[in-house]
């Protein structure tokens, strides 16, 4: 019959490439798990890249919300009175020397008289930095 392949040949030729395509499938199957892996370790680093990220921004609010606290502690509780505010606006006007015997007891700080029981750091003007210091422990051990 003149066809030239027996059914021999034809399952001979099956084998051959059955026998060639085994160490490609290997080598598919082994890119394939290297990518794989290669694929698993990129997403882990994403992770942990955002994880960080998340946790560096979380402490930077945590920072801005104990400063707002801090800020907000300091107007409620040393924003002056009314009568600081007028002594204040009373300090800072042009051309007006304090004739009244209230504001006088205000700025004469030498007329102030300092108990002997008293134990805090004493102070002279004009200040100087040790008095200032002075003043800073002595807040410091809440004299």
């Amino acid at each position: 019959m003149g066809c030239g392949l027996r059914k021999s040949e034809v399952q001979q030729k099956k084998c051959d490439r059955v026998s060639l395509s085994v160490p490609a499938i290997r080598a598919a199957l082994l890119i394939q798990r290297w990518y794989r892996q290669y694929v698993a370790r990129l997403e882990i680093r994403r992770r942990c890249t955002w994880n960080i990220f998340q946790s560096i921004e979380y402490a930077g609010q945590q920072d801005q919300i104990k400063l707002y606290s801090f800020f907000g502690f300091l107007m409620d509780h040393f924003t002056p009175a009314s009568s600081e505010r007028n002594l204040i606006s009373h300090i800072f006007r042009e051309n007006e020397i304090c004739r009244d015997v209230e504001w006088e007891r205000y700025f004469c700080y030498k007329s102030i008289d300092v108990p002997d029981s008293y134990t805090g750091p004493h102070l002279t003007f004009p200040m100087t930095f040790c008095g200032v210091s002075k003043l800073v422990e002595a807040f410091k051990h809440k004299q």
